[in-house]
C-alpha cells in the first residue's frame, strides 16, 4: 500500500464519509491541506471507491482512524451541500424518524443538486425597434420575406418576449429567419433561465385592513417575532375567515426584520392560486419547490434560497427543506392535511412536525392554520404548547353555507333504482347554470367504474400484482390498478367459470358522474380534477385557471378540490357518498370525513353570493356527519377527545407503526412476529404492542405487506432500539423493514 494512503500523525484530519448508496457505515478519508478551511459535516464530496468515483456527505471529521485511508477527491460545489440548521434537521429526523442518515440526506437534497444539474438556459426574442418601426418593417416584408414577417407579427402580439424555441414550433419556420432579423437589429436575443420565463406580472395588491379576530391573531404573531424567540402558533380560523391574508402580513413583518419566510400547502395545486397572491403583494422573486418542476428550476430555487437572494419559498410537502438562510417564519397552511406526512417511504416524516423542530432549532416561529386542525394541534393549543387563534367570521363577511344532508335510500326509492344525484341536488345545478353560478361536486373515486366481476361466479378482476380490484377507466378504455399502475383491456370472458355473458361493471368514480351529468343536462359545461386529468406538469393550474375564468359550470373531483380553493363564483357544493371513509377501521375515519367534508362545505358561498352544500348519504343519522353538516368543530373535538383517551389513542400516546414487505408471504409474515418477539423483549414495560396484521393492502407490487403497532410514550427510546435492531434484520435483503413514526393511518 502506498505511503499517501496511510494515515499518519495526529495533525492529518480525516472524514468520515456517507455514500449516496445505501451502506449503512460511514467510510474514512484523509483530507488533502488544501479542502481543510472549507470542508465541515454536511458537505458534499466525491470519494474513490473500487475504482470508482462516487458522491456523499461528510458525516464527521476527527483525528485518528485504525485503517489505511485514500484522500478525498473533490469537493463539491458549496450550493450543493446543507447549511448547518438543514444538517442539524437531518441528525434530529434520522434518530427520531428511525431511519439511515443517508436516506435522510437523500430526502433534504434535491436530485437536481445530487446530481449537479444546471438550471436550463433558454433565449427570448426582444425588439430592438421601436414598435411602430417593426411595425413597418414587418408590413415590407410581408411581400418577399413572409417568414421574417411572421417572426415579427408574433413578437409585437405577445405580451412578453418569446423564446427561439416557442417562435420555431408555433410557426413551423427555421432558426434562419430569426438570424436574420438578428442581422439586420430588428432583434436581439437575450438569454434568461426557464425560472424567470415563469415570472408574469401581476397587479398589485395593498394589504387589506383586518377585522378585530385577524388583528388580535397577527399582532400575537408579531410580538413572537419581534422577541426573536421559537413560538408556534395555532390558527383556528373556519373556511374563508382570511387566514391567507394574515400570512402574507406576518411574512412582511418577518421580510422587515431581515428573514425569510417558508410557506407550505398540501396540494400542488394550491401552489399556482398562492403564487398569484403572493406576487402580488409583494412583488418580488419566489421560489417555487415542488415535484412537478424541472430539474433545473429546482437547482436554480436552491441555490437563490441558498444565497439570500429570494427570501420566499412556496411549496408542497419537500419545502420544508428549502435551504433559505435566517429564516424567521414558518407556515404550514391546511395543516391538517394528510398529504403533508410521507408514509411510503423512509423516512415518514411530517412536514408540520418537522417544521416545529426546524422553528425551534432557529428561534423561529410556526405558524399551523387550518379550518379543522388535527386533534394533536387543536389539543397541543389547548394545553399551552402552542398559542391558539380563534377566528369565528369571514373575512368577507359572507355567511357560512346553508347544508342539508340528504338520505339517498329515500331518492333511490323515488327514482325506482340507482342515481348519481338526489333531486335537489339536480335542482340546484339546474338553477345554478341558469344564473351564472358554478358547482363544486366530490366523489372520492377516480375512474369511470371501480371493478368487473362475473354475476355468474362472483369472480372480480384483480390486479396480478396486488390484492386489488382493477378499476376500469372508460375514456382509456382499460382496467387500472391504483397502487403499482398495471394496465389492461376489459376482459371478455370469465377467467373462473368461463362465462361470456356474465360480465359486468359494479361502482362508480368521477368519470363516470361527468358523463351521468351530461346525459341529463346535454349543455352543462364540465371540468374534472382527479389524478388522472392532472398528470401533466401544469395540468393542475391550467384547470384551476379555466374553472376560474367560469369556462365551466361544474366541477367533479375528488378530494384535491376541497383544499384552500377561492373560487367567488361557487354557490352549490355537492357530496356524492359522503360516509364512504367512515368505513374503514381506523382511529382516524371519522376526523378524516369531518375534516373533508367541512373543507369542501367551505368552497361554497365564499363572496357575497349565498353558498348551499348537500350531503349524500346512506347514513343519514350518523354523529359525524351531522357534526360536519353544522361545522360545530369545538363537539367534535370533545367527543373525539372522549373516544381517543377510552381507547388510547394519540393524542394520549404515540404510535409507531413497523411495517414489513416481502415475495413470499409466510416468510414476511414470520419476519414480522420475529421482530416484534426481539423488540418486546427490550422494550420499556409500558409499550403495548398490537399483534402482527396484514397490512390494509394487504399485497402490493408482488410483495406481501404485514404490519404490527406500538403505544409508546419513550418514541426516542424506542426509536433507538428499533434502529438497531432493524441493522441487524436488514442483512436479509428480501424482506423491507419500513418504520412510520406516528403514522396517519394505521390501517393502510
Amino acid at each position: 500500500m502506498s505511503e499517501d494512503r496511510l494515515f499518519v500523525g495526529p495533525a492529518s484530519s480525516i472524514a468520515e464519509v456517507l455514500l449516496d448508496q445505501n451502506l449503512e457505515k460511514p467510510l474514512d478519508y484523509s483530507i488533502p491541506p488544501d479542502f481543510l478551511p472549507l470542508i465541515r459535516p454536511g458537505f458534499r464530496v466525491e470519494v474513490p471507491v473500487r475504482g470508482h468515483l462516487l458522491q456523499g456527505t461528510v458525516f464527521l471529521i476527527k483525528n485518528a482512524t485504525d485503517r489505511a485511508v485514500k484522500p478525498l477527491s473533490r469537493l463539491l460545489p458549496e450550493e450543493s451541500s446543507l447549511p448547518e440548521p438543514l444538517w442539524n434537521l437531518a441528525l434530529w429526523m434520522a434518530r427520531y424518524y428511525c431511519c439511515p442518515l443517508q436516506r435522510t440526506l437523500k430526502c433534504l437534497t434535491p436530485p437536481s443538486i445530487r446530481k449537479e444539474i444546471r438550471p436550463r438556459i433558454v433565449q427570448q426574442v426582444c425588439l430592438i425597434l421601436s414598435r411602430p418601426d417593426a411595425a413597418a418593417l414587418c408590413s415590407q416584408l410581408r411581400i418577399r420575406q413572409s417568414a421574417q414577417a411572421a417572426v415579427l407579427e408574433a413578437i409585437l402580439a405577445s405580451p412578453r418576449p418569446p423564446t427561439i424555441g416557442q417562435l420555431v414550433h408555433g410557426l413551423e419556420l427555421s432558426r434562419s429567419a430569426i438570424a436574420t432579423l438578428v442581422k439586420k437589429k430588428a432583434i436581439r436575443l437575450e438569454a434568461v433561465s426557464e425560472e424567470d420565463l415563469m415570472e408574469a406580472d401581476f397587479f398589485s395588491t395593498q394589504p387589506k385592513t383586518l377585522n378585530p379576530e385577524q388583528l388580535s391573531c397577527l399582532q400575537k404573531i408579531d410580538a413572537s417575532l419581534t422577541s426573536g424567540q421559537f413560538a408556534a402558533h395555532l390558527i383556528h380560523g373556519i373556511t374563508g375567515s382570511g387566514k391567507t391574508e394574515i400570512y402574507l402580513q406576518a411574512i412582511q413583518r418577518t421580510l422587515d426584520l431581515g428573514k425569510s419566510a417558508l410557506m407550505l400547502v398540501p396540494e400542488i395545486a394550491l401552489t399556482s392560486q398562492t403564487i398569484e397572491r403572493f406576487r402580488a403583494r409583494f412583488g418580488l422573486k419566489l421560489a417555487l419547490l415542488h415535484h412537478r418542476r424541472s430539474l433545473g428550476q429546482r437547482t436554480e430555487a436552491w441555490e437563490s434560497l441558498r444565497s439570500g437572494g429570494v427570501k420566499i419559498a412556496i411549496g408542497a410537502r419537500s419545502a420544508i427543506f428549502s435551504p433559505a438562510k435566517n429564516v424567521g417564519l414558518i407556515i404550514i397552511d391546511e395543516e391538517h392535511d394528510s398529504s403533508y406526512k410521507q408514509s411510503e417511504e423512509m423516512p415518514a416524516y411530517h412536514a408540520r412536525d418537522v417544521a416545529v423542530m426546524r422553528a425551534k432549532m432557529e428561534k423561529a416561529v410556526v405558524i399551523l392554520g387550518s379550518a379543522t386542525p388535527a386533534l394533536e394541534s387543536y389539543y397541543n393549543a389547548q394545553i399551552g404548547k402552542y398559542i391558539l387563534s380563534t377566528i369565528k367570521v369571514r373575512a368577507t363577511a359572507a355567511s357560512l353555507p346553508t347544508v342539508r344532508i340528504v338520505d339517498m335510500k329515500i331518492a333511490m326509492d323515488r327514482t325506482g333504482g340507482f342515481t348519481h344525484f338526489c333531486q335537489e341536488l339536480l335542482d340546484g345545478i339546474k338553477m345554478r347554470c341558469e344564473t351564472g353560478e358554478q358547482t363544486l361536486l366530490l366523489l372520492n373515486r377516480r375512474g369511470f367504474h371501480r371493478m368487473q366481476l362475473c354475476a355468474e361466479c362472483r369472480h372480480i378482476v384483480k390486479c396480478p400484482h396486488c390484492d386489488l380490484s382493477l378499476t376500469f377507466h372508460r375514456e382509456a378504455n382499460e382496467l387500472r390498478c391504483h397502487l403499482c399502475n398495471y394496465l389492461t383491456s376489459p376482459l371478455k370472458e370469465c377467467p373462473t367459470c368461463r362465462s361470456r355473458s356474465s360480465l359486468e361493471f359494479r361502482g362508480f368514480g368521477t368519470e363516470h358522474v361527468e358523463r351521468s351529468l351530461h346525459a341529463i343536462f346535454p349543455e352543462v359545461r364540465t371540468l374534472r380534477m382527479d389524478r388522472d386529468t392532472t398528470r401533466g406538469k401544469d395540468s393542475h393550474e391550467e384547470l384551476f385557471k379555466q374553472f376560474r375564468a367560469h369556462k365551466a359550470d361544474v366541477l367533479i373531483g375528488t378530494q384535491m378540490i376541497a383544499k384552500g380553493f377561492h373560487f367567488p363564483s361557487v354557490t352549490l357544493v355537492g357530496v356524492l357518498n359522503a360516509d364512504a371513509a367512515l368505513q374503514i377501521p381506523d382511529y382516524r375515519s371519522s376526523e378524516s370525513v369531518f375534516q373533508l367534508l367541512t373543507q369542501v362545505a367551505g368552497r361554497s358561498g365564499r363572496a357575497e353570493l349565498a353558498g348551499e352544500v348537500i350531503l349524500q348519504t346512506f347514513m343519514p343519522e350518523h354523529p359525524m356527519l351531522k357534526l360536519a353538516a353544522s361545522q360545530d368543530f369545538s363537539a367534535f373535538y370533545e367527543r373525539e377527545l372522549d373516544e381517543r383517551r377510552l381507547f388510547g389513542f394519540p393524542p394520549f400516546c404515540r404510535l409507531i407503526k413497523i411495517v414489513f414487505s416481502g415475495p413470499d408471504e409466510r416468510q414476511t409474515s414470520e419476519t414480522a412476529a420475529r421482530f416484534r418477539q426481539m423488540l418486546l423483549e427490550m422494550a420499556p414495560q409500558d409499550a403495548k404492542f398490537m399483534p402482527p396484521l396484514p397490512s390494509g393492502h394487504p399485497k402490493v407490487k408482488d410483495l406481501y405487506r404485514f404490519q404490527f403497532l406500538i403505544k409508546t410514550n419513550q418514541v426516542p427510546l424506542l426509536s433507538e432500539l428499533i434502529a438497531a435492531l432493524r441493522l441487524e434484520f436488514s442483512r436479509s435483503r428480501k424482506i423491507s423493514i419500513l418504520v412510520d413514526v406516528d403514522p396517519i393511518s394505521t390501517f393502510f
